[in-house]
């Protein structure tokens, strides 16, 4: 299988081709990051629950904050000032800061807006500098929100627009701004912050320094040039989440030493995005993505470089893997232990190595190349199959056939023998030389051929082993390679023998219609230890019977010259394993060239029922 080898890589190499930049954003390589998705959100789910993340909160403006009458009854909503002035969506701008300052005052760290401000209230400049005033002395210590929002021009162009608070709160001073865009997947999941190519890509002609992403904003941290992996977050193991309506009743504790988020999270307003485990609002993945960089678990993906390295080195590792298999069967094993083990290093990666691997091409390159060296060599393993079948069938049972197929056993590959008893029988065309001197060389072939194929029949219809044709001669074995018992192979080889008769008779009454003299034919059956296995070369084996028992058995066939009233011909141990259903007449004890004693011979004439 070293020729496999090329054919191999170059089809392990294909997932790389499929991500090469110059095809980037073509379906194939979609899906690819699709699938890339949908197994770290797998992976993901495998992993658990795990606690929620301390730090950040998020202060949620949620459907019940924006219609506190549905939930509490009026005299509730007067006990808070800031309660009282929470209604309709958009809140004034005065109010939104009121509920960070009460935060701030509260000792919160930070608190982080992902409401864009991109415009002046609608309420008026008041509004606006209310906002300021209320935090200008905490300006350091808050997040504003910026955004990129991207607008169909009507004729197939887009038009790119940096949202943002701009000078919005003129003289707040507010230096701290982030941006609240998420990367997608190919399936509108949102799953990575981006990074400084994004940002240069993105926003570099239409804003001379862009704002970080809103989490590195808040972080601190400085802005990597790839995009980082949120680590997604099931709802039960999300940041904690508190309603605005609540902020006042909340006792300061909570938000001491917190980042705190205040964004929306009613479903009716918008704002959503999905994510692994569903649709989430904007403000709650800012939360994980802001807790991701808190906990040092945000993952990495490789940029192109090392991307196409780590697949050129797969491919070379997944070649001389399936160089080494031998059949298709072994190749398609190898190649789905190589996409377990890719799946594996790429879950390996992820959780200890903080790295998302291009975990959907690794797997499939060993696919690939598996099935595409697989298929060729399987098609080849079902012609020798197909081939090896016909020449079995020719000489072993049909039954026989299928369970050696499934279990070869001893009539395997290798040579070697095993020591075993059978019934061994030895059939043999009397006066077959003159006849070989009267016919044509056609004539005669013919002749040997429609002779063994009267005779050999039954022996393969009762289970036994064709072992070879010698001359005008036939070998046959009962209990080989597999036995069915002493007993049974016993009487399957004196069914046989006396089938062989009965189909002599009818080839001899089809010589006599065409004028032709009749044939005789001695049958001779031993029951007795052989060595039996593959005899040759290992490049030419042949599966045969050796040893003691086939001597006696072929010099037993050639009593039957002495005995014409008895064709068939058996031996004592032969006939001790079927007496009570045997139909013999006792031809005595008679000495055997080359055997010590005299041997017990009985001449078969049929089996009782």
């Amino acid at each position: 299988m070293r020729g496999a080898a090329p054919l191999a890589g170059a089809l392990a190499l294909l997932p790389l081709v499929l991500q090469l930049p110059p095809l980037e954003g073509w379906l194939p390589e979609r899906a690819l990051q699709a699938s890339d998705t949908l197994l770290q959100g797998q992976l993901v789910r495998l992993r658990g629950r795990r606690p929620a993340p301390a730090d950040p909160i998020v202060l949620a403006i949620d459907s019940d904050s924006i219609d506190l009458g549905r939930v509490l009854p009026p005299e509730e909503r007067q006990r808070f000032p800031l309660r009282r002035r929470m209604g309709a969506w958009p809140w004034s701008r005065d109010l939104q800061a009121a509920l960070a300052e009460h935060l701030l005052r509260s000792g919160a760290r930070q608190v982080i807006f992902n409401v864009v401000h991109a415009q002046p209230s609608a309420l008026g400049p008041d509004d606006d500098r209310a906002f300021s005033r209320r935090l200008a002395p905490f300006r350091d210590r808050v997040v504003l929100a910026a955004a990129l929002v991207e607008q169909d021009g009507g004729d197939g162009l887009s038009t790119r627009t940096l949202l943002g608070p701009g000078n919005t709160f003129a003289g707040g001073g507010f230096r701290r701004v982030g941006l609240t865009n998420l990367l997608q997947s190919p399936q509108g999941v949102a799953e990575a912050i981006p990074g400084r190519r994004w940002l240069e890509v993105s926003l570099g002609e239409i804003a001379a320094e862009p704002p970080p992403p809103l989490a590195l904003a808040a972080s601190g941290l400085p802005l990597p040039a790839g995009p980082l992996l949120i680590d997604p977050l099931p709802p039960e193991s999300s940041p904690p989440i508190l309603p605005a309506w609540q902020l006042e009743d909340t006792p300061a504790a909570l938000w001491r030493g917190r980042s705190v988020l205040i964004g929306v999270t009613a479903a009716g307003l918008g704002d959503r995005l999905e994510s692994p485990f569903g649709a989430r609002s904007g403000v709650e993945l800012q939360a994980q993505a802001l807790a991701t960089l808190n906990a040092d678990r945000a993952r990495r993906t490789l940029s192109t470089g090392p991307t196409a390295l780590l697949l050129v080195l797969w491919a070379a590792v997944v070649a001389l893997a399936l160089a080494r298999g031998r059949s298709s069967l072994t190749l398609l094993l190898i190649g789905l232990l190589l996409v377990l083990l890719s799946l594996a290093a790429s879950a390996v990666a992820w959780e200890r190595l903080a790295l998302r691997l291009p975990a959907t091409a690794l797997a499939l390159a060993p696919m690939l190349a598996s099935l595409g060296v697989a298929a060729p060599r399987w098609r080849r393993e079902s012609r020798e199959r197909a081939v090896l079948h016909r020449a079995l069938a020719r000489r072993l049972s049909p039954a026989l056939l299928s369970e050696l197929l499934r279990q070869p056993g001893p009539a395997g590959d290798r040579l070697g023998g095993r020591r075993c008893r059978c019934v061994v029988l030895f059939a043999d065309l009397e006066g077959f030389t003159g006849l070989s001197h009267r016919l044509e060389t056609g004539e005669l072939f013919s002749l040997l051929n429609a002779w063994f194929a009267a005779v050999g029949r039954p022996i393969l219809e009762e289970g036994g082993l064709l072992d070879k044709f010698i001359g005008d001669a036939v070998m046959a074995e009962f209990g080989l390679p597999a036995s069915r018992g002493e007993r049974q192979e016993a009487l399957a080889a004196a069914r046989a023998a006396l089938r062989m008769q009965d189909a002599l008779a009818a080839f001899n009454a089809t010589r006599a219609e065409a004028g032709a003299e009749p044939l005789r034919m001695g049958i001779a059956l031993h029951a007795g230890d052989v060595m039996a296995g593959n005899l040759g070369l290992p490049e030419r084996l042949e599966y045969t019977a050796i040893g003691s028992a086939v001597n006696l058995a072929s010099r037993l066939e050639g009593l039957t010259r002495r005995f014409p009233d008895h064709p068939v011909l058996i031996s004592g141990e032969l006939l001790s394993l079927i007496a009570d259903r045997a139909e013999v007449v006792s031809l005595g004890r008679h000495a055997l060239r080359g055997w010590p004693e005299p041997v017990e011979v009985h001449g078969l004439h049929g089996l009782r029922s």
